[in-house]
């Protein structure tokens, strides 16, 4: 693999086509060395990765953009890997370097708002999930935008607000079992300016066990 970097590093800028061609490739490398050394942990909503992992995804994907070009993707999978080496500042900086190449990028919005949301920047994580419900507007995902913006609003205390949301997300195929017993969740089940509106949703489009996942203590 070294070879072929230094050739590319000799190269001309390819010709259109097969620059995509040619980042499409770099980015399959680059996602599999992180799905090959990291694993998500659905509960604690955090991903682990081997040491070492993150370091080398980033490498690889700035190996290629330094000898050719910037490409959104591999923005994106840098920020990524930053994200899962908790570099939250480092990540944000990629995914809108990647906004800023293709403002079309609907991951790159998605995982920015949840930045901005574990920030406590509601309302950059507002407008982030916004693009994706705009995005993202119909389809088997149509409902993630909407529900993000519902867990926007859950952690304002914004009863009115997150049920509008919601219920636009149960539209669009949102499943409450998705969030069955979920941490955060259970914290908007506890909260005074919360509970009743949720308590109602749920008694509504929820199967009993779900409801008693969010009462249920950790």
């Amino acid at each position: 693999m070294i070879w072929w970097t230094i050739a590319l590093a000799q190269a001309e800028l390819p010709p259109p086509g097969l620059d995509r061609a040619l980042a499409r490739d770099r980015w399959h490398e680059v996602n599999a060395i992180l799905e090959g050394g990291c694993a998500y942990q659905r509960l604690l909503a955090a991903v682990a990765c081997a040491e070492g992992v993150t370091d080398a995804a980033i490498a690889h994907a700035d190996a290629f953009q330094d000898a050719l070009f910037h490409d959104a993707g591999l923005e994106y999978l840098a920020g990524l890997a930053h994200r899962y080496a908790g570099e939250d500042p480092k990540a944000i900086a990629r995914y809108r370097a990647a906004i800023a190449l293709d403002p079309a990028y609907d991951a790159a919005w998605y995982d920015l708002g949840e930045l901005y949301l574990k920030g406590g920047r509601y309302a950059q994580a507002d407008e982030a999930f916004t693009r994706v419900q705009e995005l993202v507007s119909g389809g088997a995902n149509a409902w993630l935008g909407p529900w993000r913006r519902a867990e926007v609003a859950a952690l304002q205390h914004d009863a009115e607000g997150f049920e509008a949301h919601i219920k636009e997300a149960l539209q669009q195929g949102f499943s409450f079992r998705s969030i069955a017993g979920l941490p955060n969740w259970r914290r908007f089940y506890a909260d005074p300016a919360l509970q009743d509106t949720l308590s109602k949703l749920l008694t509504v489009y929820a199967e009993p066990d779900v409801i008693e996942s969010l009462r249920s203590e950790p």
